[in-house]
């Protein structure tokens, strides 16, 4: 995500740190101003989280939020807005999306990641247990969202897409972070019926729907990649 992030130049922008935990990434984020600009972090970073008190960078304030209500910053006055594993967290991950595309500048970027569902381990453990990777059965009668990594959410890379583009996002691309060699090897092993089996149900989509098909080829094409079948985090970058 940092090197998504510095694809574009920190200098006279914006940037928020939206469920920022203890501040790990916002820490990179602030050493990045400090060397690339030289202005005062603050200027430049923000940062907000559910529990601000666990917050340990010490360069950036971290205000309190609750990320599945509005955020706590002006209409299109954010450059780029960055979320660590949040969307999985949230009751409303629509209403997340519309507000990150609410607070971004026209031409603003968010870069959100989330646990690759689709990998296969995660599709593995899904088969045989009904849950995915790093998802498990939640308490019924009590929010918990400490012990139970407050996972409740699970999204696939497709329809997080999905949601950025109903936003109102006008380019939505996914990239994948790094490659998990159980998931590779089982990847390679299962690959002479996973990849006829998909290519198979891609052929009877196109002829049941065609003009959907087209208009989602790149996307599909994007998600059965090695790398979204091996990596351990999905990461969504939009542009407004």
């Amino acid at each position: 995500m940092l090197e998504l992030l510095l694809r574009e130049p920190l200098a006279g922008r914006r940037v928020v740190d939206v469920g920022a935990g203890e501040g790990y990434f916002s820490q990179l984020v602030g050493e990045q101003i400090a060397q690339q600009v030289g202005a005062p972090v603050p200027e430049i970073l923000s940062a907000c989280d559910l529990y601000p008190e666990n917050f340990r960078y010490a360069g950036v304030r971290c205000q309190r939020i609750d990320a599945s209500d509005a955020l706590p910053y002006a209409d299109a006055s954010i450059d780029a807005a960055c979320a660590v594993e949040v969307v999985e967290h949230l009751e409303n991950q629509f209403r997340f999306v519309r507000e990150l595309y609410r607070i971004l500048k026209p031409g603003g970027r968010a870069i959100v990641s989330t646990p690759n569902l689709l990998n296969m381990n995660s599709r593995l453990r899904f088969l045989h247990s009904g849950f995915w990777l790093l998802f498990n059965p939640l308490p019924l009668e009590r929010a918990d969202p400490i012990h139970t990594a407050g996972h409740i959410h699970p999204i696939t890379p497709y329809y997080l897409m999905y949601a950025f583009y109903r936003a109102g996002f006008r380019r939505v691309e996914v990239h994948a972070d790094r490659t998990k060699r159980s998931a590779a090897l089982w990847t390679f092993l299962l690959a002479p019926i996973l990849f006829p089996a998909h290519w198979l149900a891609r052929a009877r989509f196109r002829g049941k729907q065609p003009a959907v098909a087209a208009e989602n080829a790149p996307i599909l094409d994007a998600l059965m990649s090695w790398p979204m079948l091996t990596s351990r985090s999905a990461i969504i970058e939009a542009r407004k």
